[in-house]
């Protein structure tokens, strides 16, 4: 293989990336005649192609994978967990096949994290959300019956746009993250010095669109998350300033928040009437009760991997269905989800990852001055920001899960340099100054 990433494997990511936003092929099953999503027979095909290639590719290269992948054991221990759950589980078919392909999706993440610098993995990802955004907008302006809702859900999201996506919320998640992206090109270094006038315009010009694409999804979560993620991005520049400008920037932040928090409690009926809630998370909290009292029967190992919410042929989702008295789809919480389907530990040890990668995050923000040296912190703030009240965490053939699993390797390989950095990719200067200044940091202490 070649030490360098050849425009194929370029190519094959990207191509991989933008079928794992759950795009195009699931809106074009939808059936007119139903307000239920068609099943989708081919992307499971389409996934295990991509996963065999992924295998192929890390066969090449073995020795540094193995070098990037022994560094955080943690992920691997989930994915164990998920695959092993096909002993108890109540859905041993669905279990055995989905946690293969979690297996799957994790090493394609790995693979991202061992071939790709983080700049490189940025426009690759802004190259895949940027098909996504462009398709989603011809979609609904020139097959408005794909890229328009209408009958979905009793016709109750009627007009807004979902896109090349299946709901309008599954759309709006997307197009947060495709923002987030976006900026993050727009304000970075280009890969080579030519390609960045044309970057630069074209990233704004779709951080632009992405920002149009989530007010017309008309999903409030994604409109609140941008707003949110944009407010933290300017807050974690804040902590690469010296003392004496962190302390009154802190004070003025603790005030307005403050003051802002003040105004949230005393008009929190009319905020949640405004934005379409109650207070109860539009019903979110009457989930979680019923899934808690579900783990208390299986507290440890849970029902098994995507085995919780399945169908009225399921006993335990039938029961859960009848006390709910409604089809729930998923529990509207990726952490709720993960502790129902493998139980509390491995909670537990999703939870030491993430902080693991958060701590390694702000370490990095602290040793680096370009703008990618805050990105892995943002996208950790965006899965725990979305998983609060909607499910995108442990999933498989999700764009979530990947760069989750790349900012998981990637952080670690940063925090302890090894000679995998020799040939795993081409590394320009100012990338090299940086990792360099993290080991010097690590080595003072």
């Amino acid at each position: 293989m070649s030490k360098y990433p050849t425009l194929a494997e370029k190519c094959f990511v990207v191509v991989s990336l933008f079928f794992s936003t759950s795009a195009l092929i699931p809106v074009l099953l939808d059936s007119q005649e139903s307000s239920a999503t068609a099943s989708d027979p081919y992307s499971p095909i389409l996934f295990l192609g991509i996963y065999t290639i992924t295998g192929l590719l890390i066969a090449q290269q073995w020795q540094s994978f193995v070098q990037v992948a022994r560094k955080n054991i943690w992920i691997w221990l989930i994915v164990a967990i998920a695959i092993a759950s096909v002993y108890w589980t109540v859905a041993s078919d669905i279990t055995s096949r989905r946690s293969i392909l979690l297996l799957g999706t994790s090493l394609f993440g790995t693979y991202m994290a061992m071939r790709f610098t983080l700049r490189e993995q940025l426009h690759l990802l802004a190259i895949a959300l940027g098909l996504v955004a462009v398709l989603s907008f011809i979609f609904a302006i020139a097959l408005p019956f794909y890229g328009v809702m209408s009958i979905q859900e009793g016709g109750v999201h009627e007009g807004a746009w979902r896109g090349v996506m299946t709901h309008k919320n599954v759309f709006g998640r997307v197009m947060v993250l495709s923002n987030l992206v976006f900026l993050f090109v727009a304000l970075g270094k280009p890969i080579s010095p030519t390609s960045k006038q044309s970057w630069q315009w074209l990233a704004w010009l779709c951080y632009g669109l992405s920002i149009a694409l989530i007010i017309l999804s008309t999903s409030k979560t994604a409109m609140i998350s941008t707003v949110v993620l944009t407010v933290v991005l300017f807050l974690y520049r804040t902590w690469r300033l010296s003392y004496s400008q962190v302390i009154p920037l802190t004070i003025v932040i603790v005030l307005v928040l403050g003051n802002a928090a003040i105004l949230v409690f005393d008009n929190i009926n009319a905020i949640s009437g405004a934005l379409g809630r109650d207070l109860t998370l539009t019903g979110r909290t009457d989930i979680w009760a019923v899934m808690l009292d579900k783990l208390a029967e299986r507290p440890l190992i849970g029902y098994g991997f995507n085995a919780f919410w399945r169908d009225w042929n399921s006993p335990v989702t039938a029961e859960v269905w009848r006390i709910l008295a409604w089809e729930c789809p998923y529990g509207h919480n990726g952490f709720m989800d993960l502790l129902v389907e493998l139980g509390i530990p491995a909670l537990v040890i999703f939870m030491i990852s993430y902080i693991t990668a958060i701590l390694r995050g702000v370490r990095l923000l602290q040793n680096t001055r370009n703008v990618e040296g805050i990105w892995h912190l943002m996208f950790l703030t965006f899965i725990l920001i979305y998983n609060i009240s909607e499910s995108s965490l442990l999933a498989t053939n999700s764009i979530f899960w990947i760069v989750y699993v790349s900012t998981v390797f990637s952080l670690a390989a940063k925090s302890q340099p090894s000679p995998v950095y020799q040939f795993v990719t081409a590394i320009s200067e100012d990338e090299r100054l940086e990792l360099e200044g993290a080991r010097d940091w690590d080595l003072r202490n």
